[in-house]
């Protein structure tokens, strides 16, 4: 029997899962047409949060011991530049299992500014500092440890796990500010989390906002609570700057920390208290302790990004570092060899 309105509940029924059918279908060809524009407007190759997402899912891997590390022989364009890893997982070339007779190895050590997030590999530190010391006569070689967002804890533990079977002769720390962050969590990640550029520039959109109007703290202040007194990642971070200077003098070779600095304000510079904390952790371990402020602090900040909004060191910056990181080295390699008739 069919009601007042004329239609039958069947009749009813079939209109609301057409209706439905319909809202599902808009709801794709939008996702869809959202996803397009995305790629197209905004996948430029030097969006942060989507460059960094292709850099997790390419280059990136789990590691149950570690966090994360970097997949072996893996390659993408990240930032208009080409980043490629070698049989180790480390960003470069091929490496052999240790160096020809004579050469001094050294290891460069640290996160994604060692790693050279946003410039080519031959402008990062690490390449040149080995560069420079080439044309200076020295024989040199080395390998690229650092992975991006890596605290202090799991830049030493990959150093344990890689680094130590390539018997480096001299180890240069590339320390940064929020190196005294705890380990990243790993939450499992959705479909869209893994498919979505769309997903990805919303939730970094959404998640600007609300820092910027929210109450989490800006960077300034996010930095220097970092080393506060009760902070575990501070804690965790001055436990293995000493665990790393023990392994560095079981291994029977220099250790020096190169302190990076906050490249978004220079002079004066914000953050003076905090390395003087990281100046005195490593200091009291006996290890040496080189600031790399004096070495850009007279330029202008916007000057030494990799893009405006991303203040990852750009190719001056790392060529500025570079010079003051060879300048440390010249003298080590001269006590290499002369003791060890390596590096000469």
């Amino acid at each position: 029997m069919k009601e007042a309105s004329g239609k039958s509940p069947r009749d009813k029924l079939a209109g609301a899962l057409k209706n439905l059918l319909l809202l599902f279908g808009v709801f794709v060809v939008g996702a869809i047409c959202l996803e397009g524009l995305t790629r197209w407007l905004i996948d430029d190759g030097q969006s942060y949060e989507l460059e960094m997402w292709k850099y997790a899912r390419l280059v990136k891997m789990r590691d149950p011991d570690i966090g994360h590390r970097h997949r072996r022989n893996s390659a993408a364009e990240l930032m208009g530049v080409p980043v490629r890893t070698n049989d180790f997982g480390l960003r470069g070339p091929a490496i052999a299992d240790k160096a020809a007779p004579g050469v001094a190895r050294i290891a460069f050590v640290g996160d994604s500014i060692a790693m050279g997030w946003g410039v080519a590999e031959q402008e990062t530190f690490a390449h040149r500092v080995i560069e420079d010391l080439g044309r200076r006569g020295r024989k040199v070689d080395g390998f690229n440890l650092g992975v991006g967002n890596y605290n202090t804890t799991q830049e030493l533990m990959l150093f344990q796990a890689v680094g130590v079977a390539l018997k480096p002769d001299i180890i240069v720390l590339a320390y940064f500010i929020n190196d005294a962050e705890p380990i990243p969590t790993y939450p499992k990640e959705s479909w869209l989390d893994l498919h979505s550029a769309a997903w990805i520039v919303l939730n970094y959109r959404l998640d600007s906002l609300i820092r910027q109007f929210g109450s989490q703290p800006d960077w300034k202040h996010y930095y220097r609570g970092l080393y506060d007194r009760d902070s575990a990642g501070w804690k965790n971070t001055q436990r293995d700057i000493g665990r790393f200077a023990e392994v560095a003098r079981k291994l029977g070779v220099p250790l020096i920390v190169f302190n990076i600095p906050e490249l978004r304000e220079l002079k004066p510079y914000p953050f003076p208290d905090v390395t003087a904390k990281v100046r005195a952790v490593v200091e009291g371990q006996g290890l040496k302790f080189v600031d790399l402020l004096p070495t850009v602090e007279s330029l202008a900040p916007p000057s030494l990004w990799v893009t405006v909004p991303d203040p990852h060191p750009n190719g001056a910056a790392n060529a500025a570092f570079a010079r003051g990181i060879t300048q440390e080295l010249l003298p080590v390699l001269k006590e290499l060899c002369s003791k060890q008739v390596k590096g000469c």
